[in-house]
């Protein structure tokens, strides 16, 4: 679901996790997103006071798109598979974010 609507059931919901999917992300940038609604949906879900948590897989590192998602300091974690650059590792880490890395 996408869309006005979308962000207006967000807003009356409570919840204490979100797992965010996101299309890119680079230092320079943070965390992008390809789709201009539903990247308004993720940034209404990071509104709401709960952990945010991005989960997705390395191949999203270094890739970025038109829409902003966040800012990276609203994110509490990133999970990722074990094919993540050492490069973007250090610098997700050095944004203050747990990261959890999972082998393939």
């Amino acid at each position: 679901m996408v869309g006005p609507l979308t962000r207006q059931c967000i807003q009356q919901v409570h919840f204490s996790k979100a797992f965010i999917g996101i299309d890119g992300w680079q230092p320079e940038t943070g965390f992008t997103g390809r789709d201009m609604m539903r990247t308004d949906v993720v940034n209404a879900v990071l509104e709401k006071e709960c952990e945010a948590i991005v989960l997705t897989d390395s191949s999203k590192f270094g890739a970025v798109h038109s829409y902003s998602i966040g800012p990276v300091e609203r994110f509490n974690r990133v999970i990722t598979d074990s094919k993540i650059r050492a490069s973007d590792l250090m610098h997700l880490e050095h944004s203050k974010l747990t990261v959890h890395v999972v082998d393939i």
